[in-house]
């Protein structure tokens, strides 16, 4: 049996991932969670707790240099991500990192550069969904021609402010405009940005739309925005996402139109819904939505043994691209042509 993988995550700003993918690391046999650190060490210890015998530190440059662990977590805040990451890659350190990777598409560029000169395997957090089951059957109907040509998708997640830490109210790190790109839309936008680019084979080509302060008007990011993304094949895509919901009201729907078929996926109903006209799908079809998440655990170990990535830092780069577009769009009250990295 080969030794397992060895993990230390690095920050745990984006708590919501971080404590989840520590305990499965913990748990799992083919890998081991060796570390966490955290600015606070008292959160670290928190989380480490519960986990067996874990190593816990304040510095998070101290579990880079550390010659037994395989790949780092990066779950520290937007702002702190670059560093985290280049100096991994520099130790030749796998890399598992935050959304979005970076505040600008200068610091993506630099990531992109270290872990192509190092060779690591990266995968971007809002990329892990790929892996999920209801993802991939979901992303066989779309490459299958089931649907036909995609002409047009709508994806909305209603929620409400984030919570700094488990069971604080202060929103914390992630509505201060120095330490990350955007407020209530690029936090649940980019997954969805991302699984477009992925169910489609395509970039984003056009992208206009609104960012607002719809509640929370004394916010320094936005609490709600709406884009319409143009990707290269034609097809329309609508992303609204919010921080302007009432507690507890949180729903994320999905709708992708074909010339031949829809997709409908709605968490409040639990529901998946599939409409076609030929072939084994004749008029709507409704069954039980599976879960669109994913540690990406699987895909990572997967391709550090050699296999295909799931994502690469290439993705990250245009997720943040076409995020960074809206808000400029937004401001300015006209379409933009996103950046491509290798273009």
């Amino acid at each position: 049996m080969a030794a397992p993988v060895r993990f230390a995550v690095v920050g745990l700003d984006h708590w919501y991932s971080a404590v989840p993918l520590a305990r499965q690391l913990a748990d799992r046999d083919d890998t081991e969670l060796v570390a966490i650190s955290d600015r606070s060490i008292d959160r670290a210890r928190e989380v480490a707790a519960p986990l067996g015998d874990i190593k816990v530190t304040d510095s998070g440059q101290e579990l880079i240099e550390d010659p037994s662990v395989d790949v780092i977590v990066s779950f520290v805040s937007v702002d702190q991500n670059p560093d985290v990451c280049v100096a991994a890659a520099a130790s030749g350190k796998h890399i598992l990192s935050v959304k979005p990777l970076a505040r600008t598409l200068a610091e993506a560029t630099r990531i992109v550069e270290a872990v192509r000169a190092a060779g690591v395997v990266f995968l971007p957090s809002e990329s892990r969904g790929r892996e999920a089951a209801q993802s991939r059957r979901i992303y066989d109907w779309v490459r299958g021609g089931q649907l036909g040509r995609i002409v047009s998708a709508t994806l909305t997640l209603a929620g409400g402010l984030p919570h700094g830490w488990p069971g604080d109210d202060d929103p914390g790190w992630w509505v201060d405009p120095r330490r990350s790109p955007g407020g209530g839309w690029i936090d649940h936008s980019i997954y969805q940005i991302d699984t477009m680019r992925w169910l489609l084979g395509e970039e984003v080509v056009g992208v206009s739309g609104r960012a607002a302060n719809l509640r929370h008007k004394d916010l320094a990011v936005e609490d709600y925005g709406h884009a319409i993304l143009e990707f290269a094949g034609g097809a329309i895509v609508t992303v609204e996402d919010t921080w302007s919901a009432p507690r507890g009201a949180h729903r994320v729907t999905t709708s992708i139109l074909g010339t031949d078929g829809a997709v409908l996926t709605d968490n409040l109903t639990g529901q998946i819904s599939l409409y076609g006209s030929e072939g084994t799908f004749d008029g709507w079809t409704h069954g039980k939505s599976g879960s669109s998440y994913s540690e990406g655990i699987d895909s990572m170990l997967s391709a550090i043994a050699g296999g295909p990535q799931l994502a690469t830092v290439a993705d990250a780069w245009e997720n943040l691209s076409a995020c960074l577009a809206f808000y400029e769009a937004s401001a300015a009250g006209k379409i933009v042509t996103p950046a491509h990295l290798d273009s």
